[in-house]
């Protein structure tokens, strides 16, 4: 990671520059905390030919027109500022004007320096004499990448403004081929029939066809390769160093004693549940510490005992809910379902026979986030919910809480619920065929049991000669008759 660094820092330094360097890297991997942290405080430092500089931050997400661009700049940049504002800045330790204020406002009105009544150019107010632009979110713009592009070489080619642009192209590459689609469609089937070249018989299907003409006419790609190939002189692609990222995002909770205690204490299991992910989605992973906070703040103040177990498991569980729904692994109907622990570990008993999908994808978050580390309760509804929802349900969460309590003492625990899970093994022998004598007789006094319950005991079944009847078709049900 800091040869990265030194390699932007080395454009920095040089003399004379003609091109803007781009940082490449996936969405929510840590590109612009990479820039907060590890590129701006060096720039802030630096001095080139005995001139302080200073870097000017800039997101493009949302940005609908150039102008909007140019207000941003203005605003970093001018020093026509109204003296309320700088009185304001000053007085409220605030060293910049935040995002909304710079593009919600007029800003020609709101530093009053517009001249006879007509709206001021932004462009010829520029200062950007020993400044270093960064323009982030490239691909989030809704304005066309080509013009946007173009726009910043007017800075980088004729003025010899240092200029990084931080992107994914992945997104960018995608977002070029499927921006007005249905409009491209239409104009490529025109142009076909236009040709007779619509219903003529070929090998090649007609929606390869029509794709074929889209790239033709509209090959946006190829316009952005050419301005990238003018514009940008390096691109560097970003590799983050997770484990120091996710100890920086803990630091935002260092006001809260206990909370920033458990998760230093844990931060290994942080970042194996990250990396278990499957993803390089920090975002989602900052997102999911905020909901951990509240689930832990909860726990504490209603259930202070809790052991530390389990707070462990509640931690590896909302990480990986969190990465299960939010990065769209799965659809929320996966986990929303199950009602609680006691049904979650049955499906992952049932599993072990039937592969329907519902069971086998549980088996495998199962395998996956809890490999190497085992115990008892590690469903919590409660959590679930609440990352799904935005919900945080008192009720379910008391009723989480109370089996969980429950749980940690066995006495207490029904024998058909130690014998149905998928732990039956460690009960011990002579423990095992008391148990299974108990719920044959729980079993003939009953209609219909879940079907996922019980087939650890069929043997047990069959040989006090009870048979199975009436099975459902999606095999939740089933009854009992004694022989």
């Amino acid at each position: 990671m800091e040869d990265l660094v030194e390699s932007i820092l080395d454009y920095i330094r040089a003399e004379y520059t003609d091109y803007a360097i781009m940082i490449n890297g996936e969405w929510g991997s840590g590109k612009t905390y990479f820039w907060n942290h590890k590129i701006k405080p060096k720039i802030e430092a630096m001095q080139v030919n005995g001139k302080k500089l200073t870097p000017i931050y800039m997101s493009l997400y949302g940005i609908s027109n150039l102008e909007e661009i140019s207000k941003k700049i203005f605003i970093e940049t001018t020093q026509l500022m109204d003296k309320n504002l700088k009185k304001f800045m000053g007085a409220s330790g605030v060293g910049s004007i935040p995002e909304y204020a710079k593009t919600g406002l007029d800003m020609a009105n709101f530093f009053g320096v517009t001249q006879n009544g007509d709206k001021i150019n932004y462009e010829e107010f520029f200062s950007t004499e020993d400044k270093v632009l960064c323009f982030d979110d490239l691909e989030r713009a809704n304005v066309d990448v080509i013009d946007i592009l173009g726009y910043i070489n007017n800075f980088v080619e004729h003025d010899h403004i240092k200029t990084i642009i931080i992107c994914n192209e992945k997104e960018l590459a995608t977002k070029l081929k499927s921006s007005n689609l249905e409009m491209k469609t239409f104009i490529a089937t025109y142009l076909l029939d236009k040709e007779n070249k619509l219903n003529i018989k070929t090998d090649e299907p007609m929606v390869e066809r029509i794709q074929d003409t889209i790239e033709y006419v509209f090959d946006k790609a190829n316009d952005y390769e050419r301005i990238k190939e003018k514009l940008i002189g390096e691109t560097f692609e970003y590799a983050p160093e997770f484990t120091y990222i996710i100890n920086g995002l803990l630091m935002r909770y260092e006001r809260y004693p206990e909370l920033i205690r458990f998760l230093r204490q844990n931060s290994n299991l942080i970042t194996s549940t990250f990396n278990k992910s499957g993803t390089r989605n920090l975002r989602i992973l900052k997102h999911a510490l905020n909901d951990f906070k509240k689930i832990f703040d909860m726990v504490s103040k209603e259930y202070p005992n809790t052991n530390n177990r389990v707070l462990q498991t509640m931690l590896i569980f909302t990480i990986a809910i969190s990465f299960e729904i939010k990065a769209g692994k799965v659809t929320k109907d996966k986990f929303k379902n199950i009602e609680n622990n006691e049904e979650y570990r049955a499906i992952l008993v049932s599993s072990r026979v039937f592969m329907d999908n519902r069971q086998f994808y549980i088996k495998e978050f199962d395998n996956t986030y809890y490999y190497n580390f085992k115990v008892e309760y590690r469903f919590f509804k409660f959590i679930e919910l609440y990352v799904r929802t935005r919900i945080f349900d008192m009720r379910t969460f008391k009723d989480d809480m109370e089996a969980i309590v429950s749980q940690e003492n066995k006495d207490h625990i029904p024998s058909y619920k130690r014998l149905l899970t998928e732990d039956y093994w460690k009960i011990a022998d002579n423990e095992f065929n008391t148990f299974v004598a108990t719920n044959i007789v729980l079993y003939s006094s009953s209609e219909f049991i879940s079907f996922s319950l019980s087939f650890v005991t069929f043997p047990a079944f069959i040989s006090n000669d009870i048979a199975i009847v009436n099975i459902s078709n999606d095999f939740n049900t089933m009854s009992l008759t004694s022989g």
